[in-house]
Order: structure tokens, then sequence, then C-alpha cells
């Protein structure tokens, strides 16, 4: 009786104490991240090339070209702020609509602009906290461990849209389960911040009929005039034959790449071919997320579309980095809580998604995270205090494992020249420079490294898929 007592007190202070640590790990998660971004001088790196895009419109100039880019990431800024060094450019691959969403930052300074989109990345990751919750992916305190290294510790520090998109998804799958027709048009419009994923639910809205299609058309449509306004015609074709073409090559050799792309090329394939293949997996894999739209279990739970087909949309492609990969947590931590029964491949997956490897080794203050993060998931997914032991445990093991390997064969950096000429008046000229100076590794261990990923990657798909095939009223 006394035992029981103990445990039931115990559970109690848990209870109260959740919410206060799942705060603390993710503030020193972003904490340590930040402190090695400011070492290397790159704090808001890539917001201020998004920045600079909406300078380039506001000067009347071409947000896609070297000179006005390079302008204005040379310009002065505080320390730790980034400032780019002669001869880099930072390019910013984004649609027209987006580039005018950064205009009125353009209007403040830097310093100004940046701690604002600093505070509105950090709102819109909190509301699609609250939001994901409200949808039945997990509690608050869980989910924000599942987001504290992918999402907070990689985007903020630098200034990344994916939180942006992340919000779209929550907002998206909470309309769709509360008929929220034109809030719902507002979440699809919000994952075109990063556009992979914003046609994939496009894709989706358009599988499950005129209720989700029409609101889902309208917010593209308006997207669509945006960037007719922003940059005309001649600024979209070129975007689309010039700019993600340049892009995609210039980022294949990245370290940073989990494309099926990146794996072609690190196996002999030439470019070309191995950016075609990618291209065709993610059309192969829209045509997966509509088959799972049209599924007596989607139509029945129209959420679980919106939430489904980020996780569909990370499988392969031509260019996937950790950012878009956490876009699939909401789906793999929905898998998992919602389980009739524990599943270790579930409860994996949550995981090996959550607990970002390659990045955690470049940032090694962020190791010591690791445990906290798996065994949080672990015990929720699992569902008890002795699968989160377990899973603390199992993560510790494999990274020592993963490191004491890339210690002892190395990682096989080398410089590599661009894979291909690229036009000079392109910003990705130079970042192809800069990418084969700095991202280019080639051990067999990189794809160690990233396997925990890829792993997460397809059990989720995986178990997307096999929901599908299950009638509507059978537990998942």
């Amino acid at each position: 009786m006394k035992a029981r007592k103990v445990s039931e007190r115990a559970l109690h202070l848990w209870s109260i104490a959740r919410v206060p640590a799942a705060v603390l790990l993710v503030t020193v998660a972003f904490v340590f991240s930040v402190a090695t971004v400011s070492h290397g001088r790159y704090a808001m790196g890539d917001f201020k090339a998004f920045y600079c895009s909406g300078s380039a419109l506001l000067h009347h100039e071409n947000p896609y070209a070297t000179g006005p880019m390079a302008r204005c990431e040379a310009m002065a800024a505080p320390v730790p702020l980034y400032v780019a060094k002669p001869g880099e450019v930072l390019p910013a691959p984004v649609p027209g609509y987006v580039a005018a969403v950064f205009a009125p930052f353009a209007l403040l300074p830097f310093p100004l602009a940046a701690a604002l989109w600093l505070v509105l990345l950090a709102a819109a990751t909190a509301a699609a906290i609250v939001l994901l919750c409200k949808t039945g992916v997990g509690d608050p305190a869980s989910l924000a461990v599942a987001l504290a290294l992918v999402v907070v510790a990689i985007c903020f520090p630098v200034g990344e849209l994916p939180p942006v998109a992340l919000l779209g998804i929550a907002l998206a799958a909470w309309a769709a389960r509360r008929h929220r027709q034109w809030l719902f048009a507002v979440g699809v419009a919000l994952t075109f911040s990063e556009p992979q994923i914003g046609i994939a639910l496009l894709v989706a809205a358009l599988a499950l009929g005129r209720r989700f299609a029409l609101p889902a058309l309208v917010a593209t449509f308006v997207l669509g005039l945006v960037s007719l306004t922003a940059v005309g015609v001649a600024g979209n074709l070129e975007y689309f034959r010039v700019v993600l073409p340049a892009h995609l090559l210039s980022e294949l050799p990245s370290v940073l790449q989990y494309s099926l792309s990146w794996m072609l090329y690190g196996v002999g394939v030439a470019p070309i071919p191995a950016l075609l293949v990618g291209r065709l997996s993610w059309i192969v894999m829209l045509g997966v997320t509509f088959w799972f739209a049209r599924g007596a279990f989607a139509r029945a739970r129209p959420e679980v579309a919106f939430l489904a087909a980020p996780a569909f949309a990370v499988v392969g492609g031509p260019f996937l980095h950790l950012d878009h990969i956490a876009l699939a947590v909401p789906a793999a931590l929905w898998l998992a809580s919602n389980a009739a029964q524990p599943s270790f491949l579930r409860s994996a997956a949550v995981i090996a998604l959550s607990v970002p490897v390659l990045y955690v080794f470049s940032n090694i203050r962020l190791a010591a995270l690791v445990p906290f993060v798996a065994g949080w998931l672990g015990g929720v997914c699992g569902r008890g205090a002795i699968a989160g032991l377990r899973a603390a445990l199992a993560a510790i093991v494999a990274l020592a494992f993963i490191g004491m390997a890339t210690v002892l064969t190395g990682t096989g950096s080398m410089h590599i020249s661009p894979l291909q000429p690229l036009p000079e008046s392109l910003p990705q000229a130079a970042w192809a420079q800069y990418i084969g100076k700095h991202f280019v590794m080639t051990a067999w261990t990189i794809w160690l490294v990233k396997a925990p990923i890829w792993f997460g990657i397809v059990a989720t798909a995986a178990g997307l898929i096999r929901l599908a095939q299950r009638p509507s009223t059978e537990p998942v």
C-alpha cells in the first residue's frame, strides 16, 4: 500500500514537472545550437538570404541574381549575425510569394528584422504544438521534446522556414478535423513556404474531394497571384527553369542532403540522371499521397491525410534537408500515440526522426540531450518508464557506436569542384563552390550517420501505408 502511494505521488509530481522539463530541454537545445552557430558567425544566416531577397524586390532588382544578393548580404551586422565574406553569396531559392513576404522585413534594419523573425518562428512552433495536440498527435510536452533538436536547434539559430510550414501542417490538420474550410486554406498556404510540402498537401486535398480541394486551390491561386505581382512572368519562369535546377545541382554533393539523388550520386550515378530519378521518386510519392487520401481511413479522419502528406513527401526526392524531414515528425508521433498497443518500430521511428545524428555530431554539446529526448519519447510511445529507460540506453549505445565508427574510419572530407559550371549571375555558382569546399564527405560512415533518419522516414511511410489498408473502424 505504501509503495503504491509513493508511486502515485511520483506520477503526480512528474505530471506537474513535465511542461517545465520540456521547456528546459528545448531552451538548452536552442542555447547549445546558438553557441555553435555564433562561433561560426552564421547566426540568422539563412534569414539574411531571405531578407535580401525581399530587399531586392523593394529596390526593383532580381532576387535570384548574384549582384543584389551579394551587396545586401555583405552589409555589416553586429556579432554574431551573419555577414557574407568576400566571394560568398547565400542563395534564396524561394518562390516569388515567399520573397514578397520578406519585403516588409527589409524595411527594418537587419538586426531588428532578425529578432522579429526569431520571435515569429517561436510563436509559429508554439502554435503548431497547440494545434497538433488538439488534433490528437500527442501532448504538448512530448511534442516540444520531439521538435527540440530537429526544429528548434536546427531552424531557429539560422532563421529557416520549416517552422512556418509546420504551423501550416498543424493548422490544416486541425481545420480539417473541425471542418473549418478557410482556416484550412490558410494552413495550406503556410505549407507552401516549403513548396515540396505544400504541393503534397494540395494533392491530398484534391484526393479528398471538393470540401478540401476548393480552399486548397484558392490558397494556391492566391499565392500564384502574389508571385506574379512580385517577380512577374519572367521571374517565375526563371525560378522554375533556371534557379531550381541550378540549386539542386549545387547542393547534390552536400553531406547535409538526405535525398535519393544524393544516395545515387554517392554510389557513382552521374548528376543529371541522379537528379532525374530523385524528381521521379518525389512524383511517385505524390501518387502515394493521393492514394492514401482516397482511402476509407483518410476519408473518415481527413486530418491524418494532411499529417501523412509531409511524411510521404520526404521519401526520396532530389532535395532533402533535416529541417524538411522534421515535418514528418507529427505523422510519426501520431502513429505511435494512437496505436492500440505499443510498437517498437513506431517508437523507434519517432526517436530516429527526432534525434538528427549528423547535426548532433556537428554540434557535440547536443549529445548530452540525446538520452533525455530518446528516453522521454520512448516512455511516451512505449507507455511506461521502463520503455523510456530502454530507449535512452539504446540511443546512447547507437550514438556511441556510430561515433566510434566515424572516428576510426574518418569522414572522407574533401574539396571538389562544382559538378557543372553555373552562370556567375546566379548565387548558386558561389554556393556550389562553398559546398565543394566545406560540405563534401565520402566515407562509408556518412551513410551510417544518416541511417537512423532514413529508417525513421521509411518506417513512418510504411506505417501509414499499412494504416490505409485497414477499415476506418479498425484500431490503429
